[in-house]
C-alpha cells in the first residue's frame, strides 16, 4: 500500500515539498529559540560591565527609551536618569556577578521577561553595599534589537 502511494507523482511531490519546506521550519524555530537566548544573556553581560565601567555609550544602545529601573531600596530610574547616576558617582559599581544561568519565563516573539540571580557591590553616598539581588528583566525586540525595557530588583532571601 505504502509503495503504491510513492509511485503516485503527485504523491511523491507532495512528500518532497513537506520535506523541504515544512520540516526546516520547525528547526529554524528551534535555533532561534537558543539564538535569542544567547543574545539576551550577551545584552546582560554587557549591561554589568557597562554600569561598572560607566560606559553610557553602551547603556545607550541596549536601554529602551522608555527604560524604568527599579532598584532593591525602592528608587527608580530611567534611561535619561541612570548614565548621570553614573557620571555624577551616585552609585559606584565595584562588581556584578551572575549566580546562575537566568531562566525565561515568558516570551512572545518580540518580549521577553527574564528572572536572575546576581551579586552587586559597589559605594552608594559614599556607603559601600553588598547585596544579593533577585532581578526581573522584561526585553523587548524593537528596531531590529534586543532592549531592555524594565527591570526591577529586590533583595533575595537566602
Amino acid at each position: 500500500m505504502v509503495y503504491s502511494l510513492f509511485q503516485n507523482q503527485f504523491v511523491r511531490k507532495k512528500i518532497v515539498c513537506f520535506v523541504l519546506f515544512i520540516l526546516p521550519l520547525g528547526l529554524v524555530a528551534q535555533e532561534t529559540d537558543v539564538d535569542v537566548y544567547e543574545k539576551i544573556r550577551i545584552k546582560m553581560v554587557q549591561i554589568n560591565e557597562a554600569l561598572i565601567s560607566k560606559d553610557t555609550a553602551t547603556l545607550a544602545n541596549i536601554l529602551h527609551k522608555d527604560l524604568t529601573l527599579g532598584h532593591s531600596n525602592g528608587w527608580l530610574e530611567t534611561k535619561t536618569e541612570l548614565p548621570e547616576t553614573l557620571i555624577n558617582e551616585g552609585v559606584i559599581y565595584l562588581s556584578i556577578k551572575n549566580k546562575a544561568p537566568f531562566t525565561i519565563h515568558h516570551a512572545t516573539e518580540n518580549l521577553i521577561t527574564t528572572r536572575r540571580n546576581i551579586d552587586v557591590k559597589g559605594i552608594y553616598n559614599n556607603t559601600e553595599f553588598d547585596v544579593k539581588l533577585n532581578v526581573l528583566e522584561i526585553w523587548i525586540y524593537e528596531n531590529n534589537r534586543w532592549q531592555l525595557l524594565a527591570r526591577q530588583s529586590v533583595n533575595k532571601r537566602e
